[in-house]
């Protein structure tokens, strides 16, 4: 899933679209009927789709109350789940498209979740059969088509409760959670800041009305306008810090509770099969290169300075108007800009996206509408048709984006689809989902800046793609490295109030960021992070994902033919063995630190002499 978490990164996807042509364009040329997906590559019709699924649940009620499985068994029985598991699954994605299209739809939302529960009691009865130690000598054959299927639920076995401890520590630390983080949602919603005067006598809500303030031309309105939407959320950092310590303790205690030291290592292992040490070293190291992210910085903040007349620069003047405005892209053109940006993908890869970009198929929902969720997202699963959903697409170099990443999470579980693999390893650690995905957004990148007429237009895609490496690189390891020592403060005590946790995020922005020390009010940013509170140690997802992402974009300029034909060969494999092993067998290099780490480096700081080139010139111009 693509996230925009730097709010000048946000400006420059999407304000700097002409604002005047924003009101009258219309990406689909009148044809935005045809941008909606249908239904019915799902289910003939709501009668079919019903009928079916009063059958399924049948069959599953009967599967899921067999007798033990034995090794004579095991192969029809996990056939039969594979196909209970990819016919729940086109319920889902139907009930999942159709609640995208209509959030007022509480047919469709209750349906799915009746599915969801169904494939949650399936998979939860194979694991129990599955973990039996008559298996072991299957889970032990590489060759065996379900070998890792086996291997990792024995492994996911190892830390998980009894059913009734399992049962007690569901009931009373999981509505606790939930609280906490309803609260941080409800006030983080709540939460306003006095309206600033302006000199013409109009006024503006520095909460609600940020990325105007953010583009007031007066650097005095900015900087008050900044200071009071900072205000705005200290004036919550004492509540916030003890709901953020309390999720903290909690989650740490679940984790100890299933036999980890603490809740990072068990949701390192989760979720990027590392060891909490290997992920302490790479946070450590990323702080030591804190260097380079400061050179780009510098390098931006001396142009912003220059052609705005400014005296000083602060983070909040970063996203003021570069002098070059993105002209919204109608859907007419991105099937041509993609073709051309995917071409080191390999041809089978552009074939399946311009298939995915053609309406006639079905396969899009991105036109406009009422009631549509909030959401940007592919449907699709192993023998279950692909639907790319985005709640609109307006031409804005932010959603062609989107666009981009969104359709590489659609494409890849159509490889995996048509290459007939197991359906379980269709899911696999996040960050390398993510990073197949921004793999994409970079080559959209580089194809503008390659069609770019002028030094202005070259340094704004220069600009665009650094924020992205910026964002996804030092900011995942700003808010990885802040987690990792609440977590580490709270289990030792250190963690007490708003001010620990305001000097632990200090400690660490001041290392990274140019402006911090400078911007006092910015001690409680940490309030804005959301996915902290919401989906705790998530961020450093996006650190490894860009990590490799850069590491493939490298192979995929060096050697385009040969990197098109492994590329294309690992995301039809799915996930089968882990994310070394299957990066080494396809792509010829590991995940550890330093080769990642080279990759991404020399790459930020290529592209940083580029654009400091570009912006030599366009001020020479000017003079």
């Amino acid at each position: 899933m693509l996230r925009t978490r730097f709010y000048w990164l946000a400006l420059v996807l999407c304000v700097n679209a002409a604002p005047a042509a924003a009101q009258s364009f219309d990406p689909f040329d009148g044809h935005s009927t045809a941008f909606r997906a249908s239904p019915e590559r799902y289910f003939s019709s709501p009668a079919k789709e019903l009928e079916q699924r009063k059958r399924l649940l049948d069959k599953t009620a009967v599967f899921t109350k067999n007798e033990p499985w034995t090794p004579a068994m095991l192969d029809d029985q996990l056939a039969l789940y594979e196909k209970l598991l990819v016919s729940l699954n086109r319920h889902y994605a139907y009930f999942q498209l159709l609640g995208y299209r209509d959030k007022r739809d509480t047919a469709a939302r209750s349906a799915k979740d009746q599915v969801d529960q169904l494939i949650d009691s399936l998979d939860r009865y194979t694991a129990g059969q599955l973990r039996r130690p008559l298996f072991s000598v299957q889970a032990d054959n590489k060759a065996y088509r379900y070998h890792y299927l086996l291997q990792k639920t024995r492994s996911d076995a190892e830390h998980e409760l009894n059913p009734v401890p399992a049962a007690i520590a569901a009931r009373l630390s999981d509505p606790l959670i939930q609280r906490l983080t309803d609260r941080y949602d409800n006030l983080m919603d709540d939460i306003r800041a006095p309206d600033l005067l302006l000199p013409d006598g109009q006024k503006l809500n520095p909460v609600t009305n940020r990325n105007k303030v953010l583009q007031y031309p007066d650097a005095a309105v900015r900087a008050r306008g900044m200071k009071a939407y900072y205000n705005a959320y200290s004036a919550h950092a004492e509540l916030l810090a003890g709901t953020l310590i309390d999720i903290t303790a909690s989650k740490n205690e679940l984790a100890q509770l299933r036999g980890f030291k603490s809740s990072p290592e068990a949701t390192y292992a989760r979720r990027l099969q590392l060891p909490e040490d290997s992920v302490r070293v790479m946070l450590r190291q990323m702080m030591g290169l804190a260097a380079v992210l400061k050179n780009y910085q510098r390098v931006q903040a001396t142009q912003v300075k220059l052609i705005n007349g400014l005296d000083t620069v602060h983070s909040w003047d970063m996203s003021l108007p570069s002098g070059y405005s993105f002209q919204q892209l109608p859907f007419g053109q991105v099937k041509a800009l993609t073709l051309r940006a995917f071409l080191p993908l390999g041809k089978p890869y552009q074939h399946l996206f311009a298939w995915l970009l053609d309406p006639a198929n079905g396969a899009l929902d991105i036109a406009a509408g009422p009631d549509r969720v909030n959401e940007n997202t592919s449907v699709g699963y192993p023998g279950v048709p692909v639907t790319l959903y985005m709640k609109s697409y307006g031409g804005s170099l932010g959603e062609v984006l989107r666009l981009s990443h969104e359709g590489g999470h659609a494409i890849h579980m159509r490889l995996m689809s048509e290459a007939g693999i197991v359906p379980s390893y269709a899911a696999g650690p996040s960050f390398l989902f993510e990073a197949y995905a921004m793999l994409n957004e970079l080559l959209v990148l580089d194809e503008l800046q390659q069609q770019a007429t002028t030094a202005k237009a070259k340094a704004f895609y220069t600009q665009a793609f650094l924020d992205k490496l910026s964002l996804e690189i030092f900011t995942a390891a700003e808010e990885g490295s802040f987690e990792q020592g609440l977590y580490d403060g709270v289990a030792a005590g250190r963690m007490h109030d708003r001010k620990d946790v305001d000097s632990l995020y200090a400690g660490i922005m001041g290392r990274y960021d140019l402006f911090f020390q400078a911007e006092p009010e910015r001690r409680s940013e940490w309030i804005n992070k959301r996915l902290v509170f919401d989906d705790p140690l998530y961020n450093v997802n996006y650190l490894y994902a860009m990590l490799l992402t850069c590491r493939l974009y490298e192979q995929a300029h060096r050697d385009p033919t040969d990197f098109g034909r492994r590329y294309a060969a690992l995301l039809r494999n799915g996930f089968d063995a882990s994310a070394d092993e299957l990066i080494r067998k396809f792509m010829g290099f590991g995940l550890d630190n330093q080769a990642l780490l080279r990759s991404a480096l020399e790459l930020m700081q290529q592209r940083t002499k580029e654009l400091a080139s570009l912006y030599k010139e366009l001020n020479l111009e000017k003079d």
